[in-house]
């Protein structure tokens, strides 16, 4: 009669077992604390070794006799073990820049001053003012993943101005077939930063469940400022913002996903210098340096004329500052063909 072979459940120890779930593969992880993790949006062994022990015990909760802190603490740093500790070369690290794939905006000047468009593993920002196309971005990138990667997306909204009739307009425009966008495309509507700060939290699972390239919040800010005024508030405002903004961070790093936010702007404090062109002095950014410092490209969004838009890269990891002008149209961003026209005209 031939031996049956031991299931995970049995086996938990040996240099030579092999596990369906890689929860398993960390030292201390059971069978059934293992599927506490999963319940609570943990897939894999990154998902633990990136996690704060303090916040891996809050979003599981004490389980008396199977999790507290101290064991969030031990499988945190076995997790971290698990995972082999990189040094590369420039050159290593050259060829794997490479190898981002760049998802286009539909606007080609916006696309030349990103070095080519939307970056998979890194954040971009997007800050503007009310009616610039900070949503429009989002949808028009959101759909091209779709068309050009065949990978889905995630939208993330917190103000509730998603629409699937907008979004099936321009992916008609963009040549994307409706049934693709109508299964490739995930929406959370979320309210409030708790749900917020959950949604987020939770995404392992819904990127490895739905092969996500791409994630869209519009906008992050918004939330906050709603339920964190004035300056008393700040401190617990920016921590928690910051915890939304190095999660999406990691996710990019992490599945080599494209991650774009946007943003809100307000009025300056103090009067600028008369002399003072620039946008992003004028009418800051919201989230303060919080956000700053965590995006890798930062566009400001503008309205030059009815129909013309300015994009400027205020702030880029690698990139110069630059300028580039758009239009909005029924196929969401594009190309600027009335500044074209005034050329041909001029010319």
């Amino acid at each position: 009669m031939a031996e049956e072979k031991p299931s995970n459940e049995d086996v938990l120890g040996g240099e030579e077992e092999t596990y369906a779930d890689p929860l398993l593969k960390i030292k201390g992880v059971t069978p059934r604390l293992a599927a506490v993790l999963r319940d609570a949006g943990y897939f894999s062994i990154e998902s633990i070794a990136i996690e704060p022990p303090h916040i891996l015990f809050e979003r599981v909760g004490e389980r008396p006799g199977l999790f507290g802190l101290k064991k969030a603490e031990e499988i945190t740093a076995e997790a971290r073990k698990c995972l082999k500790i990189r040094v590369m070369t420039l050159e290593e690290l050259e060829i794997e820049e490479a190898r981002r794939q760049v998802i286009t905006t539909n606007c080609k000047e916006i696309d030349n001053l990103l070095g080519g468009g939307i970056r998979t593993g890194e954040l971009t920002g997007v800050s503007g003012a009310y009616g610039v196309g900070k949503t429009e971005l989002v949808f028009t990138v959101a759909l091209n993943v779709v068309k050009l990667l065949n990978a889905g997306s995630w939208i993330i909204d917190t103000e509730g101005t998603t629409s699937a009739a907008r979004l099936l307009q321009i992916s008609e425009g963009l040549g994307v077939p409706l049934n693709s966008v109508k299964k490739a495309v995930v929406y959370s509507r979320v309210i409030g930063t708790a749900d917020l700060i959950a949604t987020i939290e939770h995404g392992h699972g819904v990127i490895a469940d739905r092969n996500i390239k791409f994630i869209g919040v519009d906008t992050l800010v918004n939330p906050f400022r709603a339920e964190y005024p004035g300056r008393d508030l700040l401190p617990t405002r920016q921590f928690k913002l910051n915890r939304c903004l190095r999660r999406l961070l990691d996710y990019a790093r992490m599945y080599d996903l494209a991650v774009l936010v946007t943003n809100q702007v307000h009025a300056a404090p103090h009067a600028a210098s008369p002399y003072e062109t620039r946008p992003e002095v004028l009418n800051p950014p919201t989230g303060g340096n919080v956000f700053l410092y965590c995006v890798n490209n930062h566009l400001y969004l503008e309205r030059v004329s009815s129909r013309l838009f300015r994009a400027t890269l205020i702030d880029s990891s690698y990139l110069p500052r630059g300028q580039a002008v758009y239009a909005i149209s029924e196929h969401g961003i594009s190309d600027a063909k009335e500044k074209k026209a005034e050329e041909a005209a001029g010319s």
